[in-house]
């Protein structure tokens, strides 16, 4: 799932659109174009994963639950 922005118009109902950012950057802030793994359902900035408006994948892992090398600056 990608998201633009988490907010669910102020519902304090918890859903899975809302959630702990665990990125692999160590940077918990919403940049306003992060990616929820479909297992855990953490989100994760889209750019510190390899993703951008032309490549977001129909399902996504994060890398602790389908591990892969990634490129962490």
């Amino acid at each position: 799932m990608l998201a633009n922005s988490r907010d669910n118009g102020g519902d304090s109902t918890p859903d899975e659109d809302q959630g702990l950012i665990r990125c692999i950057c160590d940077i918990d802030d919403d940049d306003g174009f992060t990616i929820q793994c479909e297992n855990c359902l953490v989100w994760q900035h889209a750019v510190c994963v390899n993703i951008d408006q032309d490549n977001v994948p129909e399902e996504y892992l994060c890398e602790k639950c389908n591990p892969r090398k990634l490129d962490v600056k």
